[in-house]
């Protein structure tokens, strides 16, 4: 029976390369354990909030210094003014603002007296954060309503921004998708140099005068080229599918070419530490989906755990959603990224710079 000497084969070849049924057997057991880390416990998100005091009364200052401090997803910071607050906001240093009108300690005096009363809270938000600002809008009326000792809901007065344009589902999901397919080209610029190595192409090329470096930045210019077609077809489809970009498309896409060269020379280091298509595939996906997981590509990262959020900081990313993000739907100019943007600027050296030394020590030995 062929079909059964070709399967038995098959399998032997697998079992004789060690690395690639490692990364095949890891996969799975990587990401589901990173599935469940990030969302198999209860995780209580943390919003950065202003407070603005225009009451100056002894309950408003009560409601701030005791009633905020008491819920779990509110970092409350007082602010003196509302423009700033306001600015604050728009840059994304916070996800919501309140202000307490003056009036408010007399309302809840007389609601706590038994009288009637109407307590009233400004609350400027985000619309671009679309479960964001249901939650810290759902959560300052709970917490005031306690204050309070009342029970009905109270007059929310809700100030979103962004009203120039319609906020939806495919804006707030397009620039993670964007960021997705990018990362495919870990894979991609793997299984180029990991081709080339297999079919002893690179070795007749040591022969020649040629450095390290010029394999490397020979390889990325067609790579970035296939990127930059890339990116144009993903802007082109989100817009046809909806997305509406409020910001400079120039700087999106300066943000998601950043994005492409960091997955590019990721995939380089990848082709240097593994020896056959197969382990370059395997490892490629083993790193990028987890990754994708937890850099809040397709779901904000604010849901997931502190520490996992931390370990994402420390790859380019989850600042290039977050930015991504911001550009589209909230229509920020680039002092408001400038940290992600310089991160994904030095992500993008260092890592070619680590990947032509790896490269180099491969090839030499």
């Amino acid at each position: 029976m062929r079909f059964w000497r070709l399967g038995l084969r098959s399998i032997k070849e697998t079992y004789r390369d060690p690395p690639a049924l490692a990364f095949l057997l890891a996969f799975p057991f990587v990401f589901m354990l990173l599935f469940g880390v990030a969302f198999g416990s209860d995780v209580t998100p943390s919003y950065s909030v202003g407070v603005i005091d225009q009451d100056g009364s002894p309950l408003s200052q009560g409601f701030i210094a005791e009633a905020l401090p008491q819920v779990e997803t509110i970092e409350a910071t007082a602010y003196d003014d509302a423009a700033i607050a306001l600015t604050d906001l728009r840059l994304g240093d916070l996800s919501a603002y309140i202000v307490l009108p003056e009036g408010f300690g007399d309302q809840v005096s007389h609601i706590l007296q038994g009288q009637e009363g109407e307590i009233v809270i400004n609350i400027t938000y985000d619309e671009s954060a679309l479960l964001v600002s249901q939650q810290i809008i759902s959560t300052i009326n709970a917490a005031a309503r306690v204050f309070a000792q009342i029970e009905i809901p109270l007059t929310i007065d809700a100030n979103p921004i962004n009203i120039e344009t319609e906020i939806t589902n495919i804006d707030f999901i397009a620039p993670g998708i964007i960021i997705f397919g990018l990362m495919i080209m870990i894979s991609t610029s793997a299984r180029i140099m990991l081709r080339d190595k297999e079919s002893r192409f690179l070795y007749r090329l040591l022969t020649t005068p040629t450095r390290p470096w010029e394999f490397i930045t020979g390889y990325s210019t067609g790579l970035v080229a296939i990127a930059v077609v890339q990116i144009i077809t993903f802007i082109l489809l989100g817009w046809l599918f909806g997305m509406d970009i409020v910001g400079n498309i120039a700087l999106a896409f300066g943000v998601f070419l950043l994005t492409a060269i960091c997955s590019i020379g990721i995939g380089m280091i990848v082709a240097s530490l593994t020896k056959s298509e197969t382990q370059g595939e395997s490892l490629s996906w083993l790193f990028s989906i987890p990754l994708a997981l937890i850099s809040g590509v397709w779901f904000s990262a604010e849901f997931m755990p502190t520490y996992i959020q931390a370990i994402a900081k420390a790859f380019p990313f989850i600042h290039a959603v977050d930015a991504g993000r911001a550009i589209i739907t909230r229509g920020v100019g680039f002092e408001a990224i400038s940290g992600d943007v310089f991160f994904l600027v030095g992500w993008a050296v260092g890592i070619f710079i680590l990947g032509i030394i790896l490269f180099g020590r491969t090839m030499r030995s």
